[in-house]
Formats: structure tokens, C-alpha cells, sequence
């Protein structure tokens, strides 16, 4: 296992809002193993694309390989297609054992390659694309090429929620579910800042794009001016927020801060706020802001969807309507020791299951299992 090389296609720059794309390149290549990861093509008029953004600055290992790309051309089928045969060329140049592909659109020629050459290909499934917003062409090259391929043909599929773990087991024997989670310096970092018990602030950090309900948090600060909300982020929706609460006392929309600010951040929140709107997309969503309030051991408010209910039933707060959301919040702001209690053990299940020391392991007991079946 030592000797093991892995390359990572990703659908998002190196410096994107953290996921489980780079998260776990950096954790194997921390443990020896030789790491590339692919950035996707910045191509011509892409300066606003917002996963080509580089929200944090958060260096890479020394032992971890980047590889950028750039092209003076604009996207088109014609380049699409070319992405792909680099794909396959960077593959073949770089002569991995195994291939983890994050990007749904690159997945189909670099999983037919693998399949030929005998290279172990696992294909990571982070989002339900069948239900996220997409352009025609995208839409009908994944659904009837792209997706069928790749679920028949992958050596390994490896969905972060587990209604997508249901779906994907369908179509490959060979389905694991890999659920998002924190790093391990995050958590000690947390638990080296100074936590405020009195705190009547809630610190939201987000990438502030549509798939969570801004319109229904700013209607419930609106019914509690006591607290404080801070939106912090930038995405798609930034601009937006910021002219509907300028009127807003008690909500101010701050801006990006560095990951370094993050744990500080969450140890002033007074809890933590999960208004996903309800949606086919968020229902097989696994999202990382939970794990990031349970490693602050903060108690919860959020939107039922299928995956939380599933993996917070026993510590979340559920909340539908307006006056829901002001209930579950008013009684846990009003509550200090079921905060606590909810807190703890949010933070049991990080220690125990979703962090990034346990999710790589899983990873590599997957990739060993594998191996030995050649």
C-alpha cells in the first residue's frame, strides 16, 4: 500500500471552499502516498465560474502534486471533449494505480481508460446531478452517456449521502458510502479557541449560493432582534443578500474570512443553523457546515431533509416553517444545558465516525479490498 499512487480529478480549483475533494487528497498524501490532484481547464470568460474561484488560501502538502490548467479559448463541445482525452493523456502519463474522479462531466473517458488498462477507478458521487441545475447539453450528455457508463463501469462508487448510496448500489455491486466530515488539526483547533457559552450570535459560513433558504433566515432575525446574525461567504448570491439586509439592524453580510478565522468563528456562534431548502438536490446532500458545528459542540437547527434526519435524528433540531425555526431557536437560546447536551453528542459522532482520520481510513480498507481482487 505504501507505494501506491493516486491521481484526483477534480471539478473544482484547489483553493475552492474545502471538500471532501481535496480533504482527502491532502490526508493521503500527509500519509505517504503519491498524490496528484487535476484542477479542472480555466477556460476564456471564466473569471466568474464559481467553482474556478479561490476562496481560501490554504496550501497544499509539500508532497501533494497540483496540476493547473489554463486555455485562451471558450468552452464548447469541442473542448469538452478535448478536457476529456487530457484527462486520459495525464492518466496515462502519470501511471497511477488509482484514479478518483470528483467530476461528473470528466468521468466517462477516463473511466473507459482505466477499465482497459487495469488502473483501479473510483468514481465519487458528492452531488445528485440528475437534479442540479445544468445546461441542456450537460444535462443530456450525464443522464443518457455519461452516467450509466460510469455507474456500470467504475471499479469502486463512493456517494457521500446514503440515498445516493441506495440509488448507486442499483447500478454497481461495489457501492461504499464516503460521508463528508472535519480534519483532525480543525477540531484541535477548535478546541484550542476560547468558546462563548453567553453568545447570542449565530456566525453563518457559507458558500452563499441558492440551495439554502436566505429569504426564511432573514424572516426569522427579522422576529428576533435580540440576536445577532452574521452571514459570512461569498458566491453567487453575496451581492443579493447584502442589498435585501441592508435595512436589517441585527444581520450584516461580512464576507469571506480566511480559514484560519472559521474555528474562532464557531466558537462565538450561540448555535448552529442549517436552513437547506426543501429540495430533491439537499435530500441526498451530505453537508459539511453540520460537521463543522458538532466539532464546536453546538446544537443544531435544521431542515429536515432525508440525510439529516438520518444522521442527526438524535441530536438535531427540526424546523419546517417560520415560526418553527423561531421556536426550536428561541427554546435553545433560552435552554443552555440541552445546547450543551446536543453539542456533545454532535461532537461524539465527529470523533467517532465523521472525521477525516476515520473517512480515509474507510477510503484505503475500500482501495486495499479492491487491490486484491485483481
Amino acid at each position: 500500500m505504501d507505494a501506491l499512487k493516486f491521481v484526483f480529478l477534480s471539478p473544482v480549483t484547489w483553493r475552492f471552499y474545502k471538500l471532501q475533494n481535496q480533504v482527502l487528497a491532502s490526508e493521503l498524501a500527509h500519509r505517504g502516498f503519491d498524490v496528484t490532484y487535476i484542477e479542472p481547464v480555466r477556460y476564456k470568460k471564466a473569471e466568474k465560474v464559481s467553482r474556478l474561484q479561490n476562496y481560501t488560501t490554504k496550501e497544499p502538502p509539500e508532497s501533494l502534486k497540483i496540476i493547473e490548467r489554463h486555455c485562451a479559448l471558450r468552452k464548447g463541445l469541442l473542448l469538452f471533449l478535448y478536457e476529456n482525452i487530457q484527462n486520459v493523456i495525464q492518466i496515462s502519463r502519470l501511471k497511477p494505480d488509482v484514479v478518483v474522479c470528483y467530476d461528473h462531466l470528466m468521468g466517462l473517458f477516463a473511466c473507459l481508460y482505466c477499465r482497459i488498462k487495469g488502473i483501479k477507478y473510483f468514481f465519487c458521487v458528492s452531488d445528485d446531478w440528475d437534479h442540479v441545475p445544468q445546461r441542456t447539453a450537460a444535462c443530456f450528455l450525464w443522464k443518457s452517456i455519461i452516467k450509466p457508463v460510469v455507474l456500470k463501469y467504475a471499479h469502486a462508487v463512493l456517494p457521500v449521502s446514503h440515498k445516493q448510496y441506495d440509488l448507486c448500489l442499483k447500478k454497481n455491486k461495489n457501492t461504499f458510502l464516503l460521508p463528508n466530515g472535519v480534519e483532525l488539526p480543525f477540531i484541535k483547533k477548535i478546541d484550542n479557541e476560547e468558546s462563548n457559552n453567553e453568545s447570542e450570535t449565530v456566525n453563518f459560513i457559507a458558500h452563499l449560493r441558492d440551495w439554502y433558504d436566505f429569504d426564511l433566515l432573514t424572516e426569522i432575525f427579522i422576529e428576533i432582534p435580540r440576536m445577532t446574525l452574521n452571514i459570512f461567504g461569498d458566491g453567487p448570491l453575496k451581492n443579493e443578500l447584502i442589498q435585501k439586509t441592508a435595512h436589517i439592524p441585527n444581520i450584516k453580510v461580512l464576507g469571506s474570512r480566511i480559514h484560519e478565522d472559521t474555528a474562532r468563528l464557531l466558537n462565538e456562534t450561540a448555535i448552529g443553523l442549517l436552513p437547506l431548502k426543501k429540495t430533491i438536490l439537499n435530500d441526498s446532500t451530505c453537508p459539511i457546515k453540520l460537521f463543522d458545528y458538532w466539532a464546536a459542540r453546538k446544537a443544531v437547527v435544521a431542515t429536515p431533509t432525508e440525510e439529516l434526519k438520518i444522521l442527526g435524528s438524535d441530536c438535531l433540531l427540526f424546523a419546517t416553517t417560520k415560526d418553527e425555526w423561531i421556536k426550536q431557536i428561541t427554546f435553545l437560546l433560552n435552554n443552555p444545558e440541552r445546547r450543551k447536551i446536543l453539542g456533545h453528542t454532535g461532537r461524539e459522532k465527529v470523533e467517532k465516525t465523521y472525521n477525516y482520520d476515520a473517512i480515509t481510513e474507510v477510503f484505503l480498507r475500500i482501495t486495499k479490498r479492491l487491490l486484491k481482487t485483481e
